[in-house]
């Protein structure tokens, strides 16, 4: 195993050599017991790592947590790559003639040139259709496949062995084995301890940035990462920038000022719609990567912003809330009354989280009951996992539907049958959020830092009751109540969420004469992938748009620019892949 490493402008993204070439640490890891980053020395030197690398990898998930890739040596030559469960660093794969290839960027699959002492026909590389189908049914889904044939995505927490040139994957870190309940943990035990995890959590990311840029909406998640960053001991230097528009709930200014008002910290205020700006033919000179992506496909318009931000605060990395609608559970669901029955059957508090689930869904506490005992059984409570396919502007007939849905679930979505409903729903969210980091390679001008999706925080969330997360009847309930005392009260009592749609309702329109152009003739309509009927009024500026079909929208845009790119960057949608002989600088193992 060689491993090529390129230096990084970010201190702490580091390659941290095991001892006795047992294999290398990409990235950063914190200590488990003690939440502190331990020195590459002390790395080198721990006994959990003496082990052959294949038997490392449990230690590795077990003992420490950050934002990592570890490539581990066994015995007899063989060899696994480990992603840790927070997705921070892309890990992809391919294969060729017995050479594994990974790489956190798939672009480097391709600047390669063939060995001497291998010819015959490189291995051809494709357009996978069939993810793209899957891409514009849902363009959050997560899988192993990518864009491309041949080319694959190791998941978060996800273990890629390589024995005598054969690949398997294990699923070495699944948050379904934390979903274990204490029952005999009390309301204020559990905010208590999720008080103690989160700010952990913060202090350690915050212990590895010296200035850190916060983007700092105003709702619960992203003011809570605010307020546990002002108390981390290192106390690194904060700016937090609010990006905003005009249109109807889109202006959160108000409460992204009360929030940094509270932690004294400096507040930018930055316009979405910059400059009227619009969708064009530029977007085609995208560089490639491995999966389309909507936010890829809006990278461009923030050039300037980013720009300016670093001209005006030479920040480490970016920091967010993300995460926070996934671990505290912003989900209004009646699921929290089946998972109390199968959980605690016929109790007192039954009729507490019934009156919950009544404020949160609207529903009768009678039609609430019923709805219980219908999902009681695993087999019927399947059908929420799958991402809703009405709103695809997918076409009909280019594949079936069933088989699709099956297609586009991520792994965790089939493991342990037995999981409450609500648990289970709360995990297929994880799922999609963990895997949503994939910043597109050329354009990344700082690190993007999800605090709030760490390894601690992860485990314990996951392992509150779905009823207890949404106590009182109320999104991120459990949430509320423990930081009650670090947010302001106008953000504890908030319900409402910003969004973006009108903002991008006018982008879409001011657009309208490069989409049609590039989607009623382009690859997708050729391969028959779009619903075409269903495409046209989206087209026509006369016509109201929904924000399901502004989405499903983007994602038809974005999929026809990823397929372009290909074919501008000089790789046609069918091209060869070939290896390097010798790369300019390399660690053996």
């Amino acid at each position: 195993m060689t491993v090529y490493t390129q230096s990084s402008p970010i201190p702490y993204l580091a390659a941290q050599p095991l001892r006795n070439a047992r294999g290398v640490v990409l990235g950063v890891l914190f200590d488990r017991n003690t939440n502190q980053r331990p020195s590459t020395q002390e790395i080198r030197e721990d006994p959990l790592f003496a082990e052959p690398g294949l038997e490392t990898v449990h230690n590795l998930a077990r003992h420490y947590w950050g934002g990592y890739v570890g490539l581990l040596a066994g015995p007899r030559g063989d060899w696994c790559v480990f992603r840790d469960c927070s997705g921070m660093i892309p890990c992809y794969y391919t294969a060729v003639r017995g050479v594994t290839l990974i790489s956190s960027d798939a672009r480097n699959f391709f600047s390669f040139t063939r060995l001497p002492d291998q010819p015959g026909p490189p291995v051809p590389i494709e357009i996978n259709w069939r993810y793209i189908a899957g891409f514009l049914a849902h363009s959050q889904l997560q899988i192993r496949e990518t864009g491309l044939k041949n080319i694959y995505e190791l998941l978060a927490g996800e273990t890629l062995y390589i024995r005598r040139g054969r690949h398997c994957i294990e699923t070495t870190w699944n948050p379904s084995a934390f979903a274990a309940f204490d029952s005999r943990e009390t309301l204020e035990a559990r905010c208590d301890a999720l008080r103690t995890t989160a700010q952990a959590c913060i202090d350690a990311w915050a212990s590895v940035h010296d200035w850190v840029v916060h983007s700092l909406s105003g709702g619960f998640d992203s003011s809570l990462v605010l307020a546990l960053l002002r108390h981390s001991p290192t106390r690194p230097h904060v700016v937090c920038i609010n990006r905003y528009s005009t249109g109807p709930g889109e202006d959160e200014r108000e409460y992204a000022r009360i929030a940094a008002r509270a932690a004294d910290t400096p507040l930018v205020e930055w316009p979405w719609n910059f400059g009227n700006q619009a969708l064009d033919p530029s977007l085609l000179q995208l560089p490639y990567s491995a999966k389309p992506s909507i936010p890829a496909l809006l990278s461009p318009l923030e050039a300037n912003f980013f720009t300016a931000l670093r001209a005006a605060h030479p920040f480490d990395a970016i920091w967010n809330g993300e995460g926070g609608d996934h671990l505290f559970l912003a989900m209004a669901t009646e699921l929290i009354v089946t998972d109390f029955l199968r959980a605690k059957g016929l109790r007192p508090r039954l009729l507490d989280i019934l009156c919950d689930a009544t404020r949160l869904t609207g529903r009768s506490i009678p039609g609430l009951a019923l709805r219980a005992i219908r999902f009681s059984n695993p087999a019927t409570v399947r059908h929420p996992e799958f991402p809703p396919l009405t709103h695809s502007l997918l076409s009909p007939t280019c594949c079936h539907r069933e088989d699709l849905c099956t297609y586009i679930q991520h792994p965790w979505s089939s493991s342990k049958d037995d999981l409450l409903p609500g648990k289970r729903r709360q995990i297929t969210l994880l799922a999609d959020v963990l895997h949503r980091l994939r910043p597109l390679p050329g354009t990344q001008q700082s690190v993007e830092l999800q605090p709030l999706l760490s390894q601690p925080l992860i485990e314990y969330c996951i392992g509150i009751p779905s009823y207890d997360l949404l106590h009182g009847g109320r999104t991120r309930g459990l949430a509320r109540r423990a930081f009650a005392n670090n947010l302001p009260a106008e953000i504890i009592k908030r319900e409402t969420k910003g969004q973006t749609t009108h903002h991008l309702l006018g982008l879409m329109r001011r657009s309208l004469p490069f989409l049609s152009g590039i989607l009623r003739d382009g690859t997708l309509a050729q391969q028959n992938l779009l619903n075409g009927p269903a495409l046209e009024p989206l087209l026509n500026e006369t016509q109201s748009v929904s924000a399901e079909k502004l989405f499903a929208l983007l994602s038809c845009v974005a999929a026809e620019v990823w397929v372009r790119s290909w074919c501008n960057a000089g790789i046609p949608p069918q091209t060869s892949l070939r290896l390097q002989r010798e790369p300019s600088r390399s660690t053996n193992l």
